[in-house]
């Protein structure tokens, strides 16, 4: 047990380095333009080399983590994360920083699929939402910390400390998985690399379609569309050896629960920009006002993600997944009304609150069912796709407010009307995903026609 628990320590300082890092960017920007003299578009290649770099590659790295171990893969991208770290803060340039922060990506993605794996198989069913509970209080913590902090440094200090405070971070949890994380053994498969070509290639051109809105983003879809579909039309013969097995989605925990993180996914990140520039620029917030304004997300989350692991565990993930995404639709309507009938701006710290609640109740529930779904030997290829479709959906999340906020701007209050009613909508389709998924995690076994060990 202490071996288990210990290990989970260890994987939760890892996910709060990553979540720390892609929150205390966006606080820096400024200072960045100001020295590397970037424009525009150079400036959002900072977070978008990034955000491209760590949603392409999910996919094989997850099923990397089957073949050579999940601990050695997490462990190899925690210790690239603090190189590309340092090189970030030392960049001359911001093609340079750009190209750092692609690394920073990639080493991400190597880190993300495996936590999820090693739960799936170090944790028995009712320990498993206990065990990943805890997870939405560190990414709250993360999303918290990481503006204060960021304001602090580049205040304080310099923007490139942004980046040096990840070094020894990174060398804290390096430590603590090598001696806390259980060895999973790895499994002798072949590894499909045309599959993994393919699917890097087609994944690849359609976030940067989702990204860039130019005009060449239709025939970049295009191509990825083409690319994808010789991607899973290989998938069917592939079977267990598959990239991304697509008999996954035969279970219908492992699907609804993939469908409803991807609305949770793109709702949750599609909110953050919009809103902050709707009380600034609109409503005259300033900065401190409008992270004010949302802390209440994050305090909300990190109070309830703990104990809904142990709801979780108690009564099964429907009810705790459903409540959740319902809380995630009452938030969205909240922050939609005060813009649509501009009610006092103050009302959205109310939707935020909502907000961390729906993110606590959701978060847990939908990662045990994902995972509680699929036979052991799968668990890589599931917590890589898994992921790969939550990070898909919020990249297209972000890329549709964008382009809406983008087009109708003479006119503000409308344009923010449609952000929020599309995103709600999104929130809505995740609850009906919600709602399909089983009762229990014994229900999901027998889908899987494999008993759960």
């Amino acid at each position: 047990m202490t071996g288990k628990w210990g290990g989970r320590t260890a994987l939760l300082a890892g996910f709060f380095v990553i979540l720390l890092d892609t929150t205390i960017v966006a606080v820096a920007s400024p200072a960045i333009q100001a020295e590397l003299k970037p424009d525009v578009a150079g400036l959002f290649w900072v977070t978008a080399g990034y955000l491209l770099a760590f949603s392409v590659p999910l996919l094989v790295l997850g099923r990397l983590g089957d073949r050579f171990g999940p601990k050695r893969v997490y462990l190899v991208g925690m210790a690239g994360f603090g190189v590309a770290s340092a090189l970030c803060s030392l960049s001359p340039s911001v093609g340079w920083l750009i190209a750092f922060r692609v690394l920073q990506g990639l080493a991400a993605a190597a880190m993300a699929p495996q936590p999820l794996t090693l739960i799936r198989r170090l944790f028995a069913e009712d320990e498993r939402g206990r065990a990943l509970g805890v997870w939405g209080s560190v990414a709250a913590a993360g999303a918290l910390l990481g503006p204060v902090a960021g304001g602090l440094l580049t205040a304080t200090l310099d923007w490139r400390w942004i980046f040096w405070v990840n070094v020894p971070l990174c060398a804290v949890a390096l430590l603590l998985g090598l001696r806390l994380t259980p060895g999973s053994p790895g499994r002798a498969t072949r590894f499909d690399v045309p599959g993994a070509m393919a699917s890097t290639a087609g994944l690849s051109l359609l976030v940067w379609a989702l990204l860039s809105w130019r005009s060449l983003s239709l025939l970049a879809a295009g191509l990825s569309a083409v690319l994808l579909l010789f991607f899973f039309r290989r998938e069917r013969g592939e079977g267990e050896e598959a990239l991304a097995p697509l008999e996954l989605y035969r279970s219908p925990g492992y699907s609804s629960a993939s469908l409803a993180m991807a609305a949770l996914g793109a709702t949750v990140l599609a909110m953050a920009l919009p809103t902050m520039l709707y009380v600034q620029d609109v409503r005259g917030f300033g900065p401190v006002e409008g992270a004010a304004v949302l802390a209440p997300d994050a305090l909300v989350a990190m109070v309830l993600s703990p104990w809904t692991g142990r709801w979780v565990d108690r009564i099964g993930p429907r009810r705790p997944a459903v409540a959740g995404m319902v809380l995630l639709t009452v938030s969205l309507l909240i922050v939609g009304l005060v813009v649509v009938l501009r009610l006092n701006a103050w009302w959205v710290a109310a939707g935020a609150a909502v907000l961390g609640a729906a993110n606590a109740l959701a978060w847990a529930p939908l990662s045990v069912t994902a995972m509680g779904s699929v036979a052991p030997s799968m668990a890589g290829a599931a917590s890589g796709l898994f992921n790969t479709v939550r990070q898909v959906g919020a990249v297209a999340g972000v890329a549709a407010t964008g382009a809406i906020l983008a087009g109708p701007a003479a006119r503000p209050t409308p344009a923010f009307g449609m952000v929020f009613g599309l995103i709600t909508l999104t929130a809505v389709a995740g609850t009906v995903a919600a709602v399909r998924l089983p009762k229990t995690l014994t229900e999901a076994e027998v889908a899987t026609g494999e008993r759960l060990p």
